[in-house]
């Protein structure tokens, strides 16, 4: 699920950084990742899907050097406005998904919103969708900003931009650095990169001077971790939750609603080939025995009678095809006992995808507060006064 508001702020031990760039993969990724590795270094590559698209086997080759890859956006928009004009921001991270699936790590997708900008709405939006949020960590942000492709845009010189980062992260002593082993939006400025030259300068002078570097997996702070513990009930046309009957024979049915033992909550797991499987929140499997009937069952094991086909639909609604080659359905009501009993996609039931966890909210400090309506009052100041 995604914040509302940036994560940063990490626990972070003094002298801890977690190092990230933005904007790939681009020429430069591939050797970046290797010097990296020589280092020692975990980094996350954010990557923009138009790009990854072209360049696959730098995605590879990042994640066996050990690196994570994370979502960037397919076009890299600017996210708020983006939806304040009906733009698709769940299609940007959607297509994003597909190209960089086979190299994220423990099924979780970490995100950073392109030019760090976000707002409620864009969490909102991108929650709404099965697809565009479940094991979703982010927005990530940064405590030391990516001054690179600006240094570089303003001809500054590699020997420049290693000491504004020096001083940047001494200021802070921890936290998120932030280079840029492509850019997105400027090719003029993508012809002047350096931060290969500057990721080989940098990193070994940080390290001397007393600094460690650890990924973002490997960050224990809860705003990293709650998209491990992702739940979601599954609403049917009649307007119910899925529930499961541990009293009958571990069936399901349409009857359900949130009442807190846990009998309407599921989790997903994707499998080859694009199949995925779903658990109740005991850990079973929903299963079809086609051998059988069609009755869908929980069951400790995930067989292939487990594996199922999400296929959207649109708002967050989807139908499900089972190993069967039929719909998932109902039973008229009282019973609504779910089935896999639809051959055809118009008898399918349309299911609603209905979240149930949120992301991890850091509290806010009253230090945080102020630092907060100072920006806010600049930014009316600067829209308010002559220039």
């Amino acid at each position: 699920m995604f914040s509302k508001t940036d994560i940063k702020g990490l626990d972070l031990p003094p002298k801890t950084l977690c190092l990230t760039y933005d904007d790939g993969p681009s020429p430069l990724s591939a050797p970046i990742g290797r010097f990296l590795q020589e280092r020692g270094v975990r980094a996350t590559f954010f990557v923009v899907g138009k790009f990854a698209a072209e360049r696959p086997a730098v995605l590879k080759e990042l994640h066996d050097a050990g690196h994570i890859i994370g979502n960037h956006t397919y076009e890299h928009p600017d996210a708020p406005y983006y939806v304040s004009v009906q733009g698709d921001i769940r299609d940007q991270i959607i297509r994003t998904n597909t190209l960089i699936r086979n190299y994220t790590r423990n099924n979780v997708i970490y995100f950073r919103a392109p030019y760090g900008k976000w707002s409620p709405e864009v969490a909102d939006e991108l929650n709404a969708d099965l697809r565009s949020s479940f094991k979703h960590v982010g927005p990530i942000h940064w405590e030391i900003p990516g001054i690179d492709c600006h240094y570089w845009r303003l001809g500054k010189s590699v020997e420049e931009t290693v000491d504004a980062y020096v001083k940047e992260t001494d200021k802070h002593g921890r936290g998120i650095l932030v280079m840029h082993d492509g850019v997105a939006d400027m090719e003029t400025v993508a012809a002047l990169n350096r931060t290969l030259e500057l990721t080989r300068r940098l990193i070994p002078m940080l390290q001397d001077r007393g600094y460690r570097f650890v990924g973002l997996d490997e960050i224990a702070d809860p705003q990293l971790k709650t998209a491990q513990a992702d739940a979601f009930s599954l609403r049917g046309q009649n307007g119910k939750l899925l529930h499961y009957h541990a009293e009958n024979e571990n069936t399901l049915s349409w009857t359900g609603r949130l009442l807190g033992d846990g009998n309407e909550v599921f989790t997903l797991e994707e499998k080859r080939d694009g199949k995925i499987v779903l658990r109740s929140s005991d850990g079973r499997y929903l299963h079809v025995n086609a051998d059988t009937d069609d009755v869908v069952r929980l069951r400790p094991e995930c067989g292939p009678g487990a594996l199922f086909d999400i296929i959207p639909i649109s708002d967050g609604r989807f139908v499900i095809r089972s190993c069967n080659g039929n719909y998932l359905a109902s039973d008229p009501e009282p019973s609504a006992l779910l089935r896999a009993n639809a051959p055809y996609m118009r008898q399918a039931w349309l299911i609603t995808y209905v979240p149930v966890t949120g992301a991890y909210v850091k509290p806010q400090t009253i230090a945080d507060r102020f630092a907060q309506a100072g920006r806010r009052l600049r930014f009316i100041r600067s829209k308010l006064l002559p220039r």
